[in-house]
């Protein structure tokens, strides 16, 4: 039987292939017919490297490929340890070696040719020595401990509580995917039919329903050029009726303690269509607080341009919010 804390970090990944789903990725569970890089070993995917062949739970194609560049396929991982055991450098450092060993895999006269990149998430965050190692690597860490992720987190262990005595026998953690997979939307898979179930379905179905009342239209990722991925909160609503393509302003969150640390709003005079609000992860944050300059530094190299791809009727929609440097909203947070 799997224990509690495996099925939560399995059923975290499939949560994660959902939400970046709503982002514009898509997930890849089989291999695409051509394509010598993906293949099936034992119940999961895997892809070819120059030296070994990786197997991969969450696999995310996107859709857009930037001119002169190759389409992008992203691993997934996700680390749920307790708060107390942050991913260390071990993990980044294998996640490196992956995607470097990949992006040499020789292809031949395949016309599948993909830069493959790496996405870690994490529960409990990660250690100094760890975030050092991916900044400097290009290996994309999320802080699943910063407070806009609480939803995510609870609902992820109530769900895995409920189930995890379910989980039993041979290719138990593979029925769970495809349950989950079916219930959440992210693949094209039929529903198993095991012992127990229906109170494994029930409990995914309950799991879909918590993360589109928190998740289905209050929350964005965003994608700055930099190893990091923010998460937006605020004014959806008001922000997705905007222009695709604003200046605006990034400035820190100082009058409203209840909120989180940094604001976006339109640049410009007057009141704002909209205000937007993120947290950096914790390693970003105590590099900000070593020199003011490093604020001015992080604004107009890593949060220059920041791009937002959103799901919506099938059609994805693309945003861009441009640093503008000059001007500053009138209006505060209430």
């Amino acid at each position: 039987m799997a224990t509690e804390a495996q099925v939560r970090g399995y059923l975290l990944e499939e949560v994660l292939a959902w939400l970046l789903r709503n982002n514009g990725y898509e997930l890849l569970t089989a291999p695409v017919p051509g394509d010598p890089a993906l293949e099936v070993i034992g119940a999961g995917l895997a892809v070819r490297g120059r030296g070994a062949r990786h197997q991969v739970d969450v696999l995310g194609e996107f859709p857009f490929t930037l001119p002169f560049s190759l389409p992008i396929r992203m691993f997934v991982e996700a680390k749920s340890y307790q708060l107390k055991d942050p991913v260390g450098l071990e993990v980044v450092r294998n996640a490196w070696a992956t995607v470097a060993d990949v992006n040499e895999f020789d292809v031949g006269s395949s016309p599948h040719r993909y830069r493959y990149v790496y996405t870690l998430f994490s529960t409990s965050g990660f250690t100094a020595e760890a975030a050092e190692f991916a900044l400097t690597h290009q290996v994309s860490l999320v802080d699943l401990t910063l407070p806009m992720y609480d939803a995510l987190r609870n609902a992820v262990a109530r769900a895995a509580s409920a189930v995890h005595h379910d989980v039993l026998g041979t290719g138990a953690i593979e029925r769970l995917r495809r349950i989950a997979r079916h219930v959440l939307g992210t693949a094209e898979v039929a529903m198993p039919r095991i012992p127990g179930g229906q109170r494994l379905l029930g409990a995914i179905q309950q799991l879909r329903s918590e993360l589109t009342a928190s998740f289905g239209g209050k929350f964005l990722l965003a994608f700055p050029p930099a190893p990091f991925v923010l998460a937006l909160t605020g004014d959806i609503d008001e922000f997705l009726m905007s222009r695709t393509e604003q200046r605006v302003n990034i400035y820190p969150n100082t009058e409203d303690q209840t909120s989180t640390g940094w604001i976006i709003q339109p640049a410009g005079h007057g009141d704002p269509d909209y205000t937007l609000y993120f947290s950096l992860p914790p390693h970003v944050d105590e590099w900000l607080m070593t020199d003011r300059r490093h604020a001015r530094q992080l604004k107009q190299t890593g949060l220059s341009s920041i791009t937002i791809y959103q799901l919506r009727d099938g059609l994805l929609r693309a945003y861009q919010l441009r640093y503008e440097p000059r001007h500053r909203s009138t209006r505060r947070p209430q």
